[in-house]
C-alpha cells in the first residue's frame, strides 16, 4: 500500500511520536509510506527512518486551504492509498481534501484526552483509552481502540550509572525524571511546577533530585522556579534539561518516573516505578491495585486537590524502601510488555488499513457524511477565533510571576 500518515504537531510528545514510530513501522513492513507535517524536532526522527516527509504549506491552523489542496496534490501524484490523520486538524484537512475530492480511504486518530464531536462519522477512529472508546462509540459508529504503543526493545532498561552521569546524578540520589512538554495543555507545565515543589519539601529528609526533560512555553518559568528552589537548598536539586530528541537517558537515569500518556509508559519500559500526572493536582502511584484504572481511563487523571501534598506522599515510600522501587518497576515492565509493545500496535494499524482500503465510499456518500462535520468545524473555527474568546484565553493564562512563586 501507499500511505500518507498527517502529524499535527512534529514536536517531542505523545501523538506524533506513535504517528511516526507506527508510520516507521508500516514502511519496514513493505508499504510505501509518506509524511506530511509542520517543522520540529522529529523530523530528525523521520529521517533516520528514511522515511519521505512533505511540509504543510500553513502550520498550526485547521483546516487549512493551502494544505487541503497540497495534500490533495500529494496524494493524486503519489497515487495514495490511504491517508492517516492524526488529532482532529490534520483529520478535517484529509477528511475536506483527499477523502472527500479524490475518494481516498481514511483513517483518523484521536489520542487526545476527548474526541471532537465535529470528526467525519462513517471513517475508522482509532482513540487510547477504554474510557474514549467508550463514549466516543456514542457518536462514531466505527471506534478502534489502540492504546499507545511503546517500543519495548528500544525502550528498555541499560547502563543507568551511565545515564546519570549523562546529567551529574550521583549513585546516591534519588532521582524522579519527567519527560513531557511544558504547557498548560492538561495542566503538564502546571504539575512540573507541583513536582519541584515537592522535591524542595522532600529534600530536607532525602537525597532527592528532579530531572526535568522537555521543551514549551513555559519552560523559562520552570527554570526559574528551579533556580530558587536550587539557591534555598544550596545544591542543583532540579535540573532542567531542556528539550532532549532522545530522552531514553532521562528515563533510564531515574529511580522514580512521573508523567502522562505515552511518556509514562516509556517510564514502566525501563523498569521504573511510575507516579500517574493528570490535572488539578492529580498524582497516583501504578501499583497492582490501581492498574485497572489507568488501563480504563488511560494514563492520566483529573480533579484531586492538592497537588503538592499528593505528590509528596505518593513518593515517599518509594524512596524510603528501594525493594519496592524494584519490584514497582518490574510490574511496570511486564505490563508494558504485554499489553502496550509497538509491534503488536503496528500489526493491529495494518489489519485496520487494508479493512478501510477495501471499504470505499461512493461521493455522494462521502458528500453527504461530510456535510454534518462541515457545518460544526465552522462554527468551532468561528467562535475559537473570535476576539472575545482570545481576549478571554490570555486573561486567563498563568503568569510566570504566578508560577515561580509556587
Amino acid at each position: 500500500m501507499r500511505i500518507l500518515v498527517c502529524p499535527h504537531l512534529m514536536e517531542i510528545g505523545g501523538s506524533q511520536l506513535n504517528a511516526v514510530e507506527l508510520a516507521g513501522r508500516a514502511a519496514g513492513a513493505g508499504h510505501e509510506v509518506v509524511l506530511f507535517g509542520p517543522d520540529g524536532d522529529l523530523v530528525a526522527r523521520v529521517e533516520e527512518l528514511g522515511l519521505e516527509y512533505h511540509r504543510a504549506p500553513v502550520e498550526g491552523a485547521w483546516p487549512s486551504r493551502r494544505n487541503v489542496a497540497a495534500l490533495t496534490s500529494l496524494v493524486r501524484e503519489r497515487r495514495i492509498d490511504l491517508v492517516h490523520g492524526y488529532e482532529w486538524g490534520p483529520v478535517t484537512d484529509l477528511g475536506f481534501g483527499p477523502h472527500l475530492l479524490l475518494g481516498t480511504p481514511m483513517v483518523a486518530t484521536v489520542l487526545s484526552m476527548d474526541v471532537p464531536g465535529f470528526l467525519p462519522r462513517h471513517v475508522p477512529l482509532v482513540v487510547g483509552t477504554r474510557e474514549l472508546e467508550e463514549s466516543a462509540r456514542s457518536r462514531y459508529p466505527r471506534v478502534e481502540l489502540m492504546e499507545p504503543p511503546i517500543d519495548t526493545d528500544l525502550n528498555a532498561p541499560g547502563d543507568t550509572r551511565r545515564a546519570r552521569s549523562v546529567f551529574g546524578v550521583g549513585d546516591d540520589d534519588l532521582l524522579l525524571s519527567v519527560v513531557c512538554r511544558l504547557t498548560s495543555d492538561l495542566d503538564k507545565a502546571p504539575g512540573v511546577l507541583e513536582a519541584v515543589a515537592a522535591v524542595e519539601a522532600l529534600a530536607a529528609r532525602f537525597p532527592v533530585r528532579l530531572l526535568v526533560a522537555g521543551d514549551g512555553p513555559a519552560l523559562p518559568a520552570v527554570r526559574a522556579a528551579a533556580d530558587a528552589v536550587n539557591r534555598r537548598t544550596g545544591r542543583e536539586t532540579v535540573i532542567v534539561a531542556g528539550a532532549l530528541l532522545d530522552p531514553r537517558a532521562a528515563y533510564d537515569a531515574a529511580d522514580v518516573v512521573l508523567g502522562m500518556g505515552s511518556s509514562a509508559l516509556k517510564g514502566l519500559a525501563f523498569a521504573k516505578p511510575l507516579v500517574v500526572q493528570g490535572t488539578a493536582g492529580y498524582w497516583e502511584l501504578l501499583t497492582p491495585a490501581t492498574a485497572p484504572i489507568f488501563l480504563e481511563q488511560g494514563w492520566f487523571g483529573a480533579g484531586a486537590g492538592d497537588g503538592v501534598v499528593r505528590l509528596t506522599a505518593a513518593f515517599e515510600p518509594l524512596l524510603a524502601d528501594a525493594g519496592e522501587r524494584l519490584r514497582l518497576g518490574a510490574f511496570g515492565r511486564q505490563l508494558v510488555t504485554e499489553r502496550f509493545s509497538l509491534a503488536g500496535a503496528a500489526a493491529r494499524t495494518e489489519q485496520l488499513y487494508r479493512r478501510t482500503v477495501a471499504d470505499r465510499w461512493p461521493a455522494a456518500g462521502r458528500v453527504r457524511r461530510l456535510a454534518g462535520p462541515a457545518v460544526e468545524v465552522a462554527k468551532f473555527k468561528a467562535v475559537t477565533t473570535s476576539p472575545a474568546v482570545r481576549s478571554l484565553a490570555e486573561r486567563r493564562r498563568p503568569a510566570p510571576a504566578v508560577a515561580v512563586a509556587r
